[in-house]
């Protein structure tokens, strides 16, 4: 029955521009929620940080401690993933997509820190549907090949970090900040409007008619409720890799920048860098994908935990000749693979039946990362003047993660290889 749905689900997935109920077309929407909502906020922060510091006076801490709202998005992420589970993930995607949008596009009328907060606080708020939905529909459309597709579904973090940075910077040259929050507000806009046409979960595997407006039945899919997950000790282990995956991510990624010129990189060899970091994300995912189908998810995660140990070791001194073309590569290449193993592991060990609760309790480990994270970088620069002792400390919570990942043990059921992957539709 497995295999009849994954053969039933990808015949019906191939792209077509018509109609917007395939599998390959829910997978593009994620690929924009993951651009909008992760990639234009992460990979531009650097930039809109410099013009807020030069325009308004504000310090490094003071912008920095816009990151921890991200916290806010993650305390509001079971509430969030409960009513995914429920009704499906098209309608509350929307509304958080159009959030973040709301947020860009009032960010030109700021003239006061608390305004920056404010709207700092909008746009995390929006962050509680980033990867629920991908894990979700992934799992349900591409069950026999999740591992591939979730990384083409999430290489969208890493898209907005290619092309963005260059484009945004130049709107910056010639039309002011403004003008560059004015057009990232459009363009998630616009991918809200594609959530609500194409965030599609898939019918049974028995039913010829494509879906109007699907919602798999969390009763129905194989996987441990959420008071049997409170019970086991691999969702409290989870909560650290949270924290683990995400602290280089909020603390280190939107200094990156800052960082490397500091230590004496030239400006421009520093922002090339940072795209050359956003492409090897974008692999990474892919990658890590594959390795995760063949080796496991959690061998695989430790595998990029110990590349991306490497590759912070090595980004402390970027000035040494040669070594910003080694350790970026390699430090996007292990850090993109966080977002594809770690909706594999809770597939793997808890199943789709409450994914999205699941995993927005797991998550407050990010909430952590992101709430602690950013102000201790801003400290470590506004008092030390320099990021140097954030590389050190991630490198041990890193360490410490190897070792979390491998008590985890292994998965008590196959989840994802039962026949009862069987989604239906509800309105």
């Amino acid at each position: 029955m497995r295999n009849q749905l994954s053969q039933a689900n990808i015949s019906r997935s191939k792209w077509n521009p018509i109609n917007p109920s395939h599998g390959w077309w829910a997978v593009a929407v994620c690929f924009g929620i993951s651009t909008a909502l992760v990639g234009f906020s992460t990979y531009t922060f650097a930039l809109f940080g410099d013009e807020m510091a030069k325009e308004f006076g504000w310090s490094r801490t003071h912008i920095n401690a816009s990151l921890s709202f991200l916290a806010i998005g993650q305390i509001l992420a079971p509430l969030v993933g409960r009513i995914i589970d429920r009704k499906g993930p098209r309608m509350v995607v929307a509304f958080c997509v159009l959030l973040t949008a709301l947020s860009y596009l009032l960010r030109p009328m700021m003239s006061e820190l608390w305004h920056w907060y404010a709207l700092s606080f909008l746009q995390y708020a929006g962050f509680s549907s980033t990867m629920t939905p991908v894990g979700r529909i992934v799992g349900l459309w591409f069950p026999n090949a999740r591992g591939r597709v979730m990384g083409i579904a999430m290489m969208g973090n890493n898209f907005g970090g290619v092309v963005m940075p260059g484009i945004i910077g130049t709107v910056i040259a010639f039309g002011g900040w403004q003008s560059g929050y004015y057009l990232q507000g459009l363009l998630t806009f616009l991918i809200a409007i594609t959530v609500l046409i194409a965030l599609r979960e898939p019918r049974s595997a028995n039913s010829a008619a494509l879906p109007t407006e699907p919602s798999a039945k969390s009763t129905e899919l194989p996987g441990m409720s959420m008071n049997e997950a409170i019970r086991s000790k691999n969702l409290y282990l989870l909560l650290y890799i949270f924290l683990v995956g995400a602290t280089p991510f909020a603390s280190l990624l939107p200094q990156l920048i800052s960082h490397y010129v500091n230590e004496g990189v030239n400006p421009g060899t520093a922002a090339t860098a940072m795209s050359i970091l956003a492409i090897g994300g974008m692999s990474g995912k892919l990658v890590f994908g594959i390795l995760g189908e063949r080796i496991t998810a959690r061998y695989a995660m430790m595998v990029s935990f110990f590349g991306l140990s490497v590759a912070l070791m090595l980004s402390i001194n970027p000035t040494m000749p040669g070594i910003i073309w080694v350790c970026s590569p390699l430090w996007g290449l292990c850090m993109g693979a966080f977002g594809t193993l770690i909706n594999m592991i809770i597939q793997d060990y808890f199943g789709l039946k409450s994914f999205g609760s699941i995993m927005g309790v797991a998550g407050y480990g990010t909430a952590i990362s992101f709430a602690v994270g950013p102000i201790l970088a801003g400290l470590s620069y506004d008092n030390l003047g320099s990021y140097q002792p954030m590389f050190y400390g991630i490198v041990v919570v890193m360490g410490i993660g190897m070792f979390v990942l491998q008590a985890m043990g292994t998965p008590e059921k196959d989840f994802m290889s039962q026949a009862d992957i069987q989604p239906s539709t509800k309105n």
